[in-house]
């Protein structure tokens, strides 16, 4: 896969045909985080703006944002424009620091700026970084601090080996599934009715967050909300202080080459995910898959090389990862080593 003009083609040919796609949202709840949110306000704080900004420096933040956080600077315009209060930011502080502490023990630190972002997708959900950033830091966040602490610990721990640490992310993923009742798990999505397609929605957030929208009514077709933001690549971006593509960050070492094709395909462990979750959760033929790798060399000139790897990938998935979709996540991650190395 190359674009977004991957699905672009089978979600207009299964719309067409009348076949239910995934719905669009809601996915991140997590009741109990938000009902522990607005259960316990933050303490009041003494702390004058030049304390709030060395605080705020010390725990990790980004005096005025590197990537898309927001920065001391943004939260302090906030503070004089009595658009949040001191005790809000003292809070806020103190929560990210327990967030650093937290997964540090875990045995993978996750980046203080990581929190720092205010997305429209966070926003429309009714959470800002601050609420977002307390709930995660009291004990009910901490499974979901827990997955991402141990899916980039477990990337890192293979890079950069793409393969072989996208697919160590399949038993983290069902772990959290099978630790979590639906209702708690940051995805939640009425087609995932089973356990293992609850864990290929968890993966594929977990290996690039994306979301795919309808080219006709620029519709989702299904969206991970603000939760993907909290991707590996997104990691690993705030970690370094680059601005990368998932691609850039997973490239394809460990693929055989019949699974990349030219080296302009580079975002196969993209392409993995969604095709799981396309053929997996959502049920998508493999031949509108192969229509689509048609209509994008036919009509978008593409690479018949990137085409073929492409096809040879979605067979794959096909015949390899469906069949063992519901089994041991370890004998699945052996079956696809096996297959796409």
């Amino acid at each position: 896969m190359k674009r977004s003009a991957f699905l672009w083609l089978a979600a207009a040919l299964l719309i067409a045909a009348g076949t239910t796609w995934l719905v669009s949202r809601p996915f991140l709840r997590i009741e109990t985080l938000r009902d522990l949110a607005e259960a316990v306000p933050p303490e009041p704080a003494l702390l004058n703006a030049s304390e709030l900004e060395q605080r705020l420096l010390a725990v990790g933040l980004h005096p005025t944002g590197l990537l898309s956080d927001l920065g001391v600077d943004d939260h302090l315009a906030r503070l004089e424009a009595d658009k949040v209060d001191a005790a809000t930011l003292s809070a806020y502080a103190d929560a990210i620091g327990e967030l650093s502490a937290v997964s540090a023990d875990r045995g993978q630190a996750l980046p203080p700026t990581l929190w720092d972002v205010s997305t429209p997708a966070l926003r429309e959900a009714g959470w800002t970084v601050y609420t977002l950033t307390e709930a995660m830091a009291s004990d009910a966040g901490a499974i979901h601090v827990a997955l991402l602490s141990d899916a980039y610990a477990a990337f890192l721990e293979r890079k950069p080996n793409a393969l072989e640490g996208a697919l160590a992310l399949l038993p983290i993923s069902r772990n959290y599934v099978e630790t979590l009742p639906e209702s708690a798990r940051a995805e939640r999505e009425r087609h995932a009715k089973t356990e293992g397609q609850a864990t290929l929605l968890i993966w594929q957030a977990l290996l690039s967050g994306t979301s795919r929208y309808n080219p006709l009514t620029h519709r989702p077709l299904w969206s991970h909300g603000y939760i993907g933001h909290f991707s590996v690549p997104h990691i690993h971006q705030y970690a370094t202080g680059e601005g990368l593509t998932a691609s850039q960050v997973w490239g394809v070492d460990g693929f055989n080459p019949a699974f990349v094709g030219p080296p302009t395909n580079s975002n196969q462990v993209e392409h993995l995910g969604i095709s799981a979750l396309l053929q997996g959760v959502a049920h998508v033929p493999g031949a509108v898959l192969a229509a689509t790798e048609a209509f994008e060399v036919f009509v978008d000139h593409d690479d018949p090389a990137a085409a073929r790897a492409d096809r040879a990938l979605n067979d794959v998935v096909r015949t390899v990862l469906l069949p063992r979709m519901e089994e041991d996540p370890n004998a699945l991650v052996s079956a696809l080593t096996k297959a796409l190395q």
